[in-house]
């Protein structure tokens, strides 16, 4: 990666919105999304190398466009490294859910937490499976961390997306940033 994508991704993930790395590097809005674009492609979450650990899964809502058009990051993390496993942007539903929870299983875990949400029970095995509210602070202090560097997650705010492809582009870097 060249200096110019390395200084986009750092703005990214820092929290800067499209239209500040845009004047902050002297190019297009529509460059910097293009730019975002193809770094993103380029970087892949690998699933790690591990069995039997700890996983804390969560979502967290954010919008597209409007209030009205809700999504939710689904995203899983290794409760010891605190990780990025996989994560999935989309409708809160048991499929997209099963997506994230696929890549967990494939590693064999001893235990996940989760928090008390109905569709969690009907897609983890019980001896597995645990749901105390305490027990999944990790990746709750992870969604206020994320909210808090990627201006776009925050709530009232004049920084959002209005784009699924980028939002996904921008956790990707963000997710990805110790992977390149």
């Amino acid at each position: 990666m060249n200096e110019d994508d390395e200084m986009i991704v750092t703005l990214n993930n820092e929290g800067v919105g499209i239209c500040g790395i845009a004047r902050i590097k002297g190019i297009s809005k529509a460059n910097v999304i293009n730019n975002i674009k193809q770094i993103a492609s380029k970087i892949k979450l690998r699933l790690p190398n591990e069995e039997r650990q700890e996983y804390e899964m969560d979502e967290l809502c954010t919008f597209i466009k409007n209030k009205e058009n809700t999504y939710y990051i689904i995203y899983a993390i290794n409760k010891v490294t605190k990780a990025v496993i996989d994560f999935w942007v989309g409708k809160r539903t048991k499929a997209n859910i099963n997506k994230v929870l696929e890549s967990i299983k494939r590693l064999n875990p001893k235990r996940i937490f989760t928090d008390k949400l109905n569709i969690y029970a009907a897609l983890i095995e019980k001896s597995i499976h645990v749901t105390t509210a305490h027990r999944i602070n990790h990746i709750e202090r992870f969604n206020l961390t994320l909210r808090t560097h990627l201006k776009r997650l925050t709530r009232r705010t004049i920084c959002f997306s209005k784009n699924l492809v980028l939002l996904e582009s921008c956790l990707q870097l963000y997710f990805c940033r110790n992977l390149w």
